[in-house]
């Protein structure tokens, strides 16, 4: 893939706040008309991008990232709100974040200082519904001049950093780094049609219940369904490799169990096929179960009479976060196993 860390970048700093994921759209829309596939956009926002003929493989990346939204605001401006998708509240103190008013206005997550808390509070976790959001203004009437009312999105505000020659940090990498490599398919067929009949999805809404795949999936109907997401890979402090058995660098994991059994489940003969197409392309494929959590193939494999379904994850660490970290070398070889996935399904019996 050209330029993998560039596209990542670019869309790490977008914002797309579940159920408002236009920004991202806009880019994968561009992305996929310029690589040559007809386009279309759904009514939830899913963005579909359609070239070749035959077998129908469809990849679906989740444009969307973890987000808040007001709540309610004070008398004095400071805005309340709720969480959209997994945050841990320990994590928003101190955070930076835009609120997406008519014009995006910066604010800061803040809390009471631990000057004054006494001992008890102290040794407390400080919750969501205990902070609140400062913009600068000092009444409710100026905060709603500024167009900020109840229900409106709030994202975080991160900086792209590189820390070493192949890992880079940065917010919303869950999910950008899939919707880098379905810019990255996208490339690899701009000149030659695929051997199938290939849908990239940009989908909407999975931070908050994997809802836009699922339609997505019910409206192309594919003859094999993979979800691109992030997974978690070990090597922090406490997180041992037998219990995240996923590594940055080692290329891309292939989930066999999600959500503990209550999301997807990989099929024996999905799992040596694509161990096969791995093989083939001289890659390792990864594999991860995981007791919590689930991307948008645990709602793909059921839709209609069930698909035929698998679900890649590129590994990240410190995941919902605002500074995830990924090695850039895992994109580029998920982007490489997919296009083996692509040009190998055909010859499936």
């Amino acid at each position: 893939m050209k330029n993998a860390e560039e596209t990542l970048k670019a869309l790490s700093l977008m914002h797309a706040p579940t159920g408002q994921e236009n920004e991202v759209a806009d880019f994968m829309e561009k992305k996929f008309k310029a690589c040559g596939f007809s386009v279309t956009r759904d009514t939830l926002g899913n963005v579909i991008g359609r070239k070749g003929k035959g077998k129908k493989v469809m990849v679906a990346s989740h444009m969307d990232e973890i987000s808040m939204a007001v709540k309610s605001i004070t008398d004095k401006g400071f805005l309340k709100f709720v969480k959209v998708g997994g945050i841990y509240d320990p994590m928003l103190i101190g955070a930076r974040v835009l609120v997406h008013a008519k014009e995006r206005r910066m604010g800061v997550v803040a809390s009471k200082a631990p000057h004054g808390m006494d001992g008890e509070e102290m040794k407390k976790i400080q919750e969501a519904k205990d902070l609140y959001i400062d913009i600068g203004v000092s009444s409710k009437k100026e905060a709603e001049k500024l167009g900020i009312r109840p229900g409106t999105h709030i994202t975080f505000s991160g900086e792209f950093s590189r820390l070493n020659e192949h890992w880079v940090s940065g917010k919303a990498f869950d999910n950008r780094v899939g919707c880098t490599v379905n810019c990255g398919i996208a490339e690899a067929y701009a000149d030659k049609q695929p051997p199938v009949e290939l849908c990239l999805v940009g989908s909407v809404r999975e931070e908050s219940g994997l809802f836009g795949a699922g339609v997505a999936t019910f409206a192309i109907d594919p003859d094999l369904a993979i979800a691109v997401d992030v997974t978690h890979a070990f090597g922090a402090p406490g997180e041992s490799e037998e219990d995240i058995p996923v590594g940055l660098g080692k290329g891309p994991a292939l989930a066999i169990l999600e959500g503990g059994g209550y999301g997807l489940i990989t099929s024996n003969d999905v799992v040596e096929w694509l161990e096969s197409v791995a093989k083939k392309a001289n890659m390792t494929l990864q594999m991860e179960i995981s007791e919590r959590g689930a991307s948008d193939a645990s709602r793909i494999q059921y839709i209609r009479h069930g698909m035929l379904t698998a679900s890649v994850g590129v590994p990240l660490r410190y995941m919902h976060s605002q500074v995830e970290v990924v090695d850039v070398r895992d994109i580029v070889q998920t982007v490489k196993f997919m296009q083996g996935v692509i040009e190998e399904f055909p010859k499936r019996k």
